[in-house]
């Protein structure tokens, strides 16, 4: 006759079985997540081929996701980074850009000499030289969040192959823990908590890649079209639609477009603070039905808590709570 391990022990023994995987949490969580937003349309593919090709099929769409803004950034870079490199800042320029700006005109007025100064002296290669060491070890934070993706589009890929055994082996392990009712509340609401944050993170690349475009054309950056593609497909990764933003407002000040710079790096911080402040958590709450405040600080506390992973795993654990909670 077998026994029936208690509900904590059983816990304990599997989150010590989880521990290796610890640093690769994110990558898992990610891919977890994404295999439950493409739940249905791998249903839908699978209507019409065996699972390992629709699993391959939406593999793929994620890969291309993952890798346009990479392949745009780098093509709209390369042929003017020669020129971002021996370009040097015409300090009068800046400078009285700088006086007609409010607020803060005052101050670059009474203080120009220092400033041209400073501008003068600190020119891209010089900036460039000096933050060397800084460069490599962003280059190698790049690499560690392709290897990252790389296994999160792979765990993706495998969960939704096998996503019957997958899920079979998701129900019996919460079986063992809680009553038959209960592990089907949480798999549902689980299920749809993931795929509530998903759309969210949609919602914000639409957002930001759309009202980004027209600032770009209006700026007078080449290739506008594609800089606004770059922001909205970088919205999922922490940093990386300010970094694209610093970028174009490089190259728009080695050209000479000062105010334009100016403009581009504070109204397209805004438009992304907008988006990951209101625009998310307020689709999220609406799709999940739960309370704004309760999703924004769902997403704040899981980062605090989870780290990167906590973007994704902080509000739907929120969220699944809260619906169990208050789910008739």
């Amino acid at each position: 006759m077998s026994r029936r391990l208690d509900p904590w022990a059983l816990a304990l023994l599997a989150g010590l079985g989880l521990v290796p995987f610890a640093p690769f949490a994110v990558p898992i969580v990610a891919g977890m997540a994404l295999a439950a937003a493409s739940l249905p349309l791998q249903r839908r593919l699978e209507a019409r081929m065996r699972a390992w090709m629709a699993a391959s099929i939406v593999t793929a769409l994620w890969l291309a996701m993952a890798v346009l803004p990479v392949v745009a950034i780098v093509s709209l870079l390369a042929p003017l980074l020669p020129a971002l490199k021996q370009a040097s800042l015409n300090p009068d320029a800046l400078i009285r850009a700088g006086t007609q700006a409010p607020w803060v005109g005052a101050f670059v007025a009474s203080h120009q000499d220092a400033l041209r100064a400073w501008i003068a002296h600190n020119q891209p290669d010089t900036v460039l030289t000096q933050h060397l060491a800084d460069l490599r070890v962003i280059g190698a934070r790049v690499a560690t969040l392709a290897l990252h993706a790389a296994l999160a589009l792979t765990v993706l890929w495998a969960v939704l192959t096998r996503r019957a055994q997958v899920a079979g082996a998701l129900q019996h392990s919460l079986r063992r823990v809680v009553s038959k009712d209960l592990a089907s509340r949480i798999e549902r609401h689980a299920l749809r908590s993931t795929q509530a944050v998903m759309l969210g993170m949609v919602a914000l690349a639409l957002w930001e890649g759309l009202l980004t475009m027209p600032l770009f054309a209006l700026a007078g950056l080449p290739s506008w079209f594609a800089w606004g593609v770059a922001i909205g497909m970088l919205s999922a990764v922490p940093g990386g639609t300010g970094a694209a933003l610093v970028l174009a407002t490089a190259l728009l000040g080695a050209q000479g477009h000062i105010a334009a710079a100016l403009a581009v790096l504070v109204l397209g911080h805004v438009i992304t603070m907008t988006g990951d402040f209101i625009v998310k958590p307020e689709i999220i709450g609406a799709t999940s039905h739960a309370p704004f405040l309760v999703v924004l600080l769902s997403i704040f506390g899981g980062v605090e808590v989870f780290g990167l992973v906590g973007l994704i795993l902080g509000p739907v654990l929120v969220l699944t709570a809260q619906a169990l909670v208050f789910d008739d």
